[in-house]
């Protein structure tokens, strides 16, 4: 019996960039057809959704064409054999690609983008706190309105490119880097960026992301607004540092001196 050997990522870090392209492109074409509007976020996946973006995947990925369903499966071609494969079997490979269903934990971005090249993924010394904040300030918008105009704005600080113009799936790509970032940078700054506990979680206002911007400005600056410009221009990563360290501080000596 013809056997059909299927491989696959075993996690966003492995994509390359033409898997990375395309599983974006599935992502909003599928969450497109199936919600009937663009991707919003990852809440709108579905468990439908997600195992038809796994499929969808999995059979590019491998060079298999599906000719038409047949039985339980379909009839497909692969390396110039036409064979069966049941549904059963189809959900049991795409079990390996779940992780396609969930926020990746680190940051994966498209390189090229309108023609313009990413900054580093993780972010590098030429990417500023005022970068960060601007970055920021924009996600946090987007998660409250779900506006697609955050993304692309964020795109524009991402790829040194002001003006820039995003495909519905390179939009989505915007999304899942930061996303990625975010995880990455809860890891590396525990004390500072402290993720909400369940259900604890509030909705932020203009008002609220403005003045929780000032705050780490002023915590920077020890309130010398001489220094502002100085330290808006720090790398990015170096300020983070800095604030996780502060915070770490005002832990310490509230352990030592609690309030009463």
């Amino acid at each position: 019996m013809d056997a059909l050997n299927l491989t696959a990522p075993k996690s966003w870090s492995e994509l390359s960039q033409s898997q990375l392209d395309f599983l974006l492109r599935a992502i909003a074409t599928v969450n497109r057809v199936n919600v009937n509007r663009t991707f919003h976020s990852i809440d709108d996946f579905s468990a439908q959704t997600a195992a038809e973006v796994a499929v969808y995947c999995l059979f590019r990925w491998n060079g298999v064409k599906v000719i038409t369903p047949y039985a339980d499966g379909w009839l497909v071609a692969h390396d110039g054999r036409e064979l069966v494969i049941s549904s059963g079997d189809v959900a049991a490979a795409t079990a390996f690609l779940s992780w396609t269903a969930e926020l990746p934990s680190e940051p994966v971005r498209l390189d090229r983008v309108d023609g313009a090249d990413a900054v580093e993924a993780s972010l590098g010394d030429d990417f500023s706190f005022d970068d960060w904040l601007s970055c920021e300030a924009l996600w946090q918008g987007y998660q409250v309105v779900k506006n697609s105009e955050f993304l692309r704005q964020m795109a524009e600080i991402l790829y040194r490119k002001p003006g820039i113009s995003l495909k519905e799936h390179e939009s989505v790509g915007i999304f899942y880097w930061w996303a990625g970032l975010k995880s990455e940078c809860n890891r590396l700054y525990p004390n500072f960026l402290q993720p909400a506990e369940p259900g604890t979680a509030v909705e932020p206002t203009q008002d609220m992301i403005r003045r929780n911007m000032d705050a780490q400005i002023r915590a920077l600056t020890k309130g010398d607004i001489t220094k502002e410009e100085l330290i808006l221009a720090m790398p990015a990563h170096r300020a983070l540092t800095e604030l996780d360290a502060l915070a770490r501080e005002y832990d310490e000596l509230n352990r030592k001196y609690p309030t009463k």
